[in-house]
């Protein structure tokens, strides 16, 4: 059985953010302002095992869908299994069976990312697939990723026919999704109450005749060793975010930085360089961690309290309001006020 990914270190593929770092460019974003709004570095782009932590993704795709940059079709669906993620590709398109095959994508999908679900239910011949962003719910572009590759590789499976895939989206129909049915063969329903794929097969259970039954095992071991390896990927910078988290919290601790160091080093018995050598193996540093920490708790005394950004400054830690509103407008894309009001104004429409 393949090892479960903790919830405290999900993490997504760099594969996702080096698709959509260009179509950023192509909506006007220079590549720095990409890099400096989402705190992810060329190096994770440029490296095909890097992976992603919760909050570089969410600004990622809050910057992104927000510029409403274009979908790359080009790069997307049965080939991207190939080239993105050879590990889940090649385990995918070397089943038994169809049926084998989607429980394959399904079981192993934390290869991809672990921010979103995926249901698959089959019924009578008809297969229903239903997906959900856990950071962008009413976004279509993340479950037309997942549909599309589903779709070629279902079509990989086609012995008697040429499937055709019905859609659901939520999101509405827009200039970017032009071409979309097409790649489906059918008609999409826009501003649906969820997105779902629904497709009917003969093949479900038919061999599949480019089986590798001596390959089989040998990719179902590579994709359970991958999986482990994400999983312990980043537990002990989870374990330093979750202590600072909680110092950071706390009204009685001292926002100063090196004053944080210290009393996590004591509280583990660990000296800071083997502190700092064992965050780098995991591609991370303490800097980076304290400052992912300030900007969740700015974001939280900015949406749960009426403290002023004046308060709320003095109490991160920094030199000035306006040094607090420079780092929070380079991470978060807006000013602090103009990010409470925001979030007011969705608490009002609600």
């Amino acid at each position: 059985m393949p090892v479960p990914t903790s919830t405290a270190v999900r993490t997504v593929s760099s594969r996702i953010a080096a698709h959509a770092q260009p179509g950023a460019e192509r909506s006007g974003l220079p590549p720095q302002t990409f890099f400096d709004r989402t705190g992810i570095t060329p190096g994770e782009l440029a490296d095909a095992a890097a992976r992603i932590d919760a909050d570089r993704h969410r600004r990622m795709l809050e910057l992104v869908l927000g510029l409403g940059a274009s979908y790359p079709w080009e790069s997307i669906g049965q080939d991207a299994l190939f080239a993105d993620f050879p590990v889940l590709g090649h385990l995918c398109l070397n089943a038994p069976t169809l049926r084998e095959a989607l429980a394959s994508f399904t079981t192993y999908r934390p290869l991809i990312g672990g921010f979103d679900f995926l249901g698959i239910r089959h019924a009578d011949g008809i297969i229903r697939l239903e997906y959900l962003s856990e950071f962008m719910p009413a976004d279509s572009i993340q479950a037309l990723f997942h549909f599309q590759c589903l779709a070629g590789l279902v079509r990989l499976y086609d012995q008697s026919t040429t499937t055709r895939f019905a859609l659901e989206l939520i999101g509405p129909e827009s200039p970017s999704l032009r071409g979309v049915a097409a790649v489906f063969g059918a008609r999409i329903r826009y501003g649906c109450a969820a997105n779902r794929m629904q497709f009917a097969t003969k093949d479900l259970d038919l061999p599949f005749p480019h089986y590798n039954p001596q390959l089989g095992p040998l990719l179902q071991r590579q994709a359970r060793e991958e999986l482990t390896r994400i999983q312990h990927l980043h537990e002990f910078s989870a374990r330093i975010e979750g202590l600072l988290r909680g110092q950071v919290a706390d009204p009685d601790e001292g926002p100063d930085g090196a004053r944080l160091l210290r009393q996590i080093c004591a509280r583990l018995d660990m000296s800071r360089w083997t502190l700092y050598r064992r965050l780098q193996d995991e591609g991370t540093s303490f800097r980076e961690i304290e400052l992912r920490v300030r900007l969740a708790e700015s974001r939280r005394l900015l949406t749960d309290t009426h403290q002023s950004v004046a308060e709320i400054s003095e109490r991160m830690g920094f030199a000035s309001q306006s040094a607090f509103t420079r780092f929070f407008r380079a991470r978060h894309g807006m000013a602090p006020l103009a990010f409470r009001r925001k979030d007011e104004g969705q608490r009002q429409a609600c």
